[in-house]
């Protein structure tokens, strides 16, 4: 009886030992989408668009379709996840990488120093791999908390401003392109606008449209 009891004790310690290491970005939806990536290869000298679930959601495909761009967006993901899958996109020699990166960090209370310095890895770990990849920084989108559905995201409209401001500095630094498009989709109170949005995060469907028109100046 004591022998049984300290199997299954070891065995819940173990189970709660891996829980307690397993990344803030490390969720099912990650997983999921990092086999599909594996059986679905970015392919040589694409466009590459990496992020969150901004990115995710965006069909890009369909929005630059003699472009053929490749959609990286995980819904969750953080600098930290994005670090940890950067070698399949570097390996692959993307023509261009859109970059947007920073809003989940914010939610999980990384301090921007935190966020610079992995997003720094990720652009040095691309230029390593493949030094003939134009890479963009994309700005941070407003948000809205009179949604008052992200909860782990009130309070925190100033330091995604700074970010942005950091951000920019990294890429005149790191020598790539930083596209600001967080004002296309601010009102005049500094939010994300209600007509953009359903829930002060994530954007309509429709609302891609104003990012995409930003984005023909640098994809032909």
């Amino acid at each position: 009886m004591t022998k049984n009891i300290l199997i299954v004790f070891f065995f819940l310690t173990a189970l709660f030992t891996q829980a307690q290491e397993r990344k803030e970005y490390d969720t099912d939806h990650y997983r999921e989408r990092m086999a599909y990536f594996e059986q679905n290869p970015i392919g040589e000298n694409k466009i590459v668009f990496l992020g969150n679930s901004l990115t995710e959601g965006g069909q890009w495909d369909k929005y630059f379709p003699e472009a053929a761009p490749v959609n990286r967006g995980i819904s969750g993901d953080n600098t930290e996840g994005m670090l940890n899958r950067i070698d399949e996109i570097a390996e692959s020699h993307p023509r261009f990488l859109f970059i947007l990166a920073g809003i989940n960090d914010i939610s999980q209370d990384s301090p921007n120093k935190k966020i610079i310095k992995q997003y720094r890895s990720i652009i040095k770990q691309v230029k390593k791999e493949s030094p003939n990849t134009v890479i963009y920084i994309q700005s941070l989108l407003p948000i809205n908390n009179d949604f008052e559905r992200y909860k782990r995201l009130l309070g925190k409209e100033k330091q995604i401003g700074k970010l942005n401001k950091e951000l920019k500095k990294l890429a005149s630094k790191e020598r790539v392109s930083f596209l600001n498009i967080n004002p296309l989709y601010m009102d005049a109170q500094g939010k994300l606008d209600t007509k953009y949005t359903n829930d002060g995060l994530h954007l309509t469907e429709t609302s891609y449209n104003i990012w995409v028109n930003e984005l023909h100046k640098y994809i032909n």
